[in-house]
Parts: C-alpha cells; sequence; structure tokens
C-alpha cells in the first residue's frame, strides 16, 4: 500500500506541472504576438498605436515646461514651510519667568565707596603728522588795483 500512495502523489504532481506548462506556454504566445505587432484584443480604429508618439508643438512644449517647474516650485514651497514647522516645533519653547522684585537699595552709600581708587587716564598716543601731498604750483591771478573810493558830496540842508 505505501508503494501505491507514493506513486498517486507522483502522478497527481505530474499532472499539475503539466498543467503548468500549459499555461507558460500560453503566456509565451501571448508575449511572442505582442513582439511581432499583434495584438491580443482588436484595436479599435480611433486609438493609435502604443510605439507612435504624438507631435507635440514647441509653443505647448513650453507651456508644458513653465506648468511642470509650477508644480514643482509649489512642492518645493510646501516641503519647507513644512520643514520650518518641524524646526519651530522642535524648537525649546522660551520661559518667561516671573519678575522678581528687588530689594531696595540703601540710602547710604557703602563706606568703601569713598575709598575706591582712581583709575589712570588712558594714554593717549601722538598722531603721526604726514608730509603734505605735493602738489603742481600754480601761480595766482595778478589782483586787479584798488579803485580809489568815491565819496558822495555832503547834502547841505538850506
Amino acid at each position: 500500500m505505501p508503494q501505491t500512495i507514493d506513486a498517486d502523489i507522483l502522478v497527481a504532481a505530474l499532472v499539475g506541472y503539466q498543467e503548468k506548462i500549459k499555461e507558460i506556454d500560453a503566456c509565451m504566445a501571448e508575449l511572442r504576438r505582442r513582439i511581432s505587432g499583434e495584438s491580443a484584443t482588436p484595436a479599435t480604429p480611433a486609438a493609435a498605436p502604443a510605439s507612435a508618439k504624438r507631435a507635440v508643438s514647441a509653443k505647448s512644449r513650453r507651456r508644458m515646461a513653465a506648468a511642470q517647474k509650477r508644480r514643482w516650485n509649489a512642492v518645493r514651497k510646501a516641503k519647507a514651510a513644512a520643514a520650518e514647522e518641524a524646526r519651530l516645533a522642535a524648537a525649546p519653547k522660551r520661559v518667561v519667568k516671573k519678575r522678581v522684585v528687588s530689594k531696595p537699595k540703601p540710602a547710604v552709600a557703602p563706606k568703601n565707596a569713598a575709598r575706591r581708587k582712581r583709575q589712570p587716564a588712558p594714554v593717549k598716543q601722538a598722531a603721526v603728522k604726514r608730509p603734505a601731498a605735493k602738489t603742481a604750483r600754480i601761480p595766482k591771478a595778478a589782483a586787479p588795483p584798488p579803485q580809489p573810493e568815491t565819496v558822495p558830496a555832503p547834502v547841505v540842508a538850506q
């Protein structure tokens, strides 16, 4: 009896593998049809072949590129905003402490205030004089001779 059970199992396994071979052969045949250009489903006349590229004008390509840039800029902006929120959320919170009322200062200055030593005055460094830059001397124009002043005649009242 044990031999028949093993044989039955082997026969069943063989049948199962043959079914798998049939499925694999069917898949391989489908792939060969696709490679050769045939389609498993009939194509409708309005559908374009999968390998054909559609023609796009230069103007349309520029518009598509501009739209793509806008989309990516929006994504980057949202990502930066999320990162900023995360940074602010992770930052330590500022703690506002209650003000401590300080003690009033005494009305009389402490004794050692009169004994404080006076600080020496800072030493000033002498400024280094530089010789004046030599320039070409232009002779001055002669001054016009002085004009004699005319004194108006005195007005005599009669």
